[in-house]
């Protein structure tokens, strides 16, 4: 299943733009790696990390990282994604998934959380962004560990993934449209 989303002829797109035009979010043949970023309109932690977000986007794009952001709630349309966009200035280019073919792939259940796959469509990584949530309502000021920055710089870097999975703390992602 892997390899035929990450390359061939026959693969077919698996979310949806902001303008309701199919993507496959893998087609980048000049990425290194690929990151999904799963977030929601609507769940505070994630809003939290808008900033972070922002920041690995910038910082490892120009590194042939192709970054997307998710939005699995199916109940979000374009509209209110790209509203959700300009408020919390999210820069990262945006995805829906209302049906759950990326939540799958990924292996994720809450938002936020990432994924990182190689061109090869390895999943190397899926887990939170980073340790600043504790636990549902405990928050530190800053992050302790930056679990997300340091797989990408190992993968940019050629290096192996020394943590390929952590507990992502945050909002239950809503059952899929069928």
């Amino acid at each position: 299943m892997a390899l035929c989303l990450l390359g061939c002829a026959s693969s077919r797109p698996v979310a949806t733009d902001l303008k309701d035009h199919a993507v496959n979010p893998f087609a980048d043949k000049s990425a290194t790696a690929f990151v999904l970023v799963f977030i929601s309109n609507d769940c505070p932690i994630g809003n939290r990390y808008a900033p972070e977000i922002n920041r690995l986007y910038a910082r490892f794009k120009g590194q042939r990282v192709a970054f997307w952001l998710v939005h699995p709630d199916p109940a979000e349309t374009c509209e209110d994604i790209r509203n959700h966009a300009r408020q919390y200035q999210l820069t990262v280019p945006e995805l829906r998934d209302p049906h759950h073919e990326l939540v799958k792939f990924a292996k994720v259940d809450v938002v936020p959380s990432a994924a990182v796959f190689l061109t090869d469509g390895r999943l190397v990584y899926h887990g939170r962004i980073d340790d600043r949530v504790v636990a549902l309502g405990k928050e530190r000021p800053e992050a302790m560990h930056h679990d997300l920055a340091d797989v990408l710089e190992a993968v940019v870097n050629r290096q192996a993934v020394s943590v390929a999975t952590s507990t992502a703390i945050g909002c239950y992602i809503p059952q899929a449209q069928r």
